[in-house]
């Protein structure tokens, strides 16, 4: 008999069926008893009257495994609109002590740290399948917009000789007895590739050595990186970049209902046209509603972040702003200047919801000038020779960005901690589970 998922038990009214799963519930009440299933698409609920079935699981504990077969009975009122009558019975696996956290509730009380301590278990709990269901999708469809525009996935390495932007963010190990470091980011390969593909793409790991546990930083963490060459302005990287996270939403609403009703959660809102302003500009609208004077800042707190996202929201009912030309100062050395601002430069940052979620920009994409930019930031040309060869031999102009997964998914769903997005989150702290 072929096994029956709990979506489509309502299809099989009055057959007979096979469904497996983890016991989520018992309801022993009696005469008649319920057991809720749960598999990998909901939940089931199973009726139990016959005294040698419910002898059989009387003393299971929840997250024992069985498979049922039965006769599926329509019911409106019931879980998915069917439940299963008359079931026969087969043990699967015994769930051996009871569970450290309970996860059949409607909500987890039980503090960052013991969730992620017994985060195995804890993710079979319904809101965080639902959170880890949605970032699924997330991921499938930046993939699906990138490639709907003609940029070709690749896979850079985690593995690296240099360090991408310098600075002491770096987790340093020997390598076949020689230096080597974790991928702070897959820029200079997306960079590489554009020479080959004009346009690329990734989800890629990478690692920063923080050295402290905040809400929104972790030590591993995946990026939507993106490259593209032939760009007439960085604003075609900001158009593209919108345009993802435009897509990207539409495909959560429409695929994933259930999961964002389980949540109570609502998507962010992104309007047609939203809101691109310069630094210095942020900073003024900043100062004019709030009195506190930043203006001399070469970057935005986290604290302005939210500030700007609320005056921002309530101006333009927008959850996104886009804030360009960051001094040199605060850019890496691959980082275009502005010809009319030399200053400042052609980036980006993506604020969400008060939360950066990507940074960008357009590219040095002249060999001469890449060297004097690297050796303006304290760094040595030797150490990125492979990188700017490339730039001997004719590169366009281009840029990109990257994009953080699990802040994206974060701020979407409006999260208090980036690692209630991280499926196995390492940090300052922590290296397990």
């Amino acid at each position: 008999m072929k096994r029956i998922y709990s979506l489509d038990l309502k299809k099989h009214n009055k057959e007979n069926v096979l469904v497996k799963g983890h016991i989520f519930q018992k309801r022993m009440m009696g005469k008649v008893n319920f057991i809720i299933l749960r598999d990998r698409d909901g939940l089931i609920q199973i009726v139990l009257k016959d005294a040698k079935e419910i002898l059989k699981v009387q003393d299971l504990m929840d997250e024992s495994v069985i498979e049922v077969k039965g006769i599926c009975v329509y019911d409106d009122r019931s879980l998915n609109k069917a439940e299963i009558h008359e079931p026969k019975i087969t043990i699967i696996s015994k769930v051996t002590e009871p569970l450290k956290i309970e996860i059949n509730k409607p909500e987890i009380h039980a503090n960052i740290d013991t969730i992620l301590d017994n985060r195995p278990i804890v993710l079979r709990a319904p809101k965080e399948r639902a959170i880890f269901k949605i970032q699924a999708t997330m991921a499938q469809a930046y993939r699906e917009y990138a490639i709907s525009e003609n940029a070709t996935e690749i896979f850079p390495p985690t593995i690296v000789g240099s360090a991408t932007e310098g600075g002491s963010e770096l987790f340093k190990f020997k390598y076949y007895g020689k230096d080597a470091y974790l991928s702070q980011s897959a820029q200079l390969y997306k960079q590489i590739m554009v020479g080959v593909f004009e346009k690329v793409f990734a989800i890629a790991h990478s690692y920063r050595a923080e050295k402290y546990g905040t809400s929104r930083h972790t030590s591993e963490f995946i990026q939507y990186e993106f490259e593209m060459g032939f760009i007439d302005s960085y604003l075609d990287i900001i158009s593209f970049c919108i345009n993802a996270i435009r897509y990207i939403k539409t495909k959560v609403e429409k695929d994933n209902a259930k999961e964002l009703e389980i949540l109570q959660k609502k998507l962010p809102l992104i309007p047609k046209d939203i809101p691109i302003l310069k630094l210095k500009d942020a900073q003024e609208i900043i100062f004019k509603n709030t009195k506190i004077d930043k203006r001399s800042e070469n970057d935005l707190s986290p604290e302005d972040e939210k500030t700007i996202s609320k005056i921002i929201l309530k101006k333009y009912k927008s959850d996104l702003v886009v804030i360009t030309h960051y001094p040199i100062s605060k850019r890496p050395f691959y980082t275009m200047p502005d010809k009319d601002d030399p200053d400042n430069t052609l980036s980006f940052d993506f604020i969400l919801r008060g939360e950066e979620i990507a940074t960008g920009g357009q590219r040095i994409n002249d060999y001469k000038q890449l060297i004097e930019s690297i050796k303006k930031k304290g760094m040595n040309p030797n150490d990125f020779v492979d990188f700017l060869e490339i730039f001997k031999y004719g590169m366009p102009e281009e840029g990109g960005f990257g994009m953080g997964f699990e802040r994206l998914t974060q701020q979407f769903l409006g999260l208090s901690n980036v690692r209630e997005a991280t499926l196995f989150p390492r940090d300052v702290k922590r290296i397990s589970p």
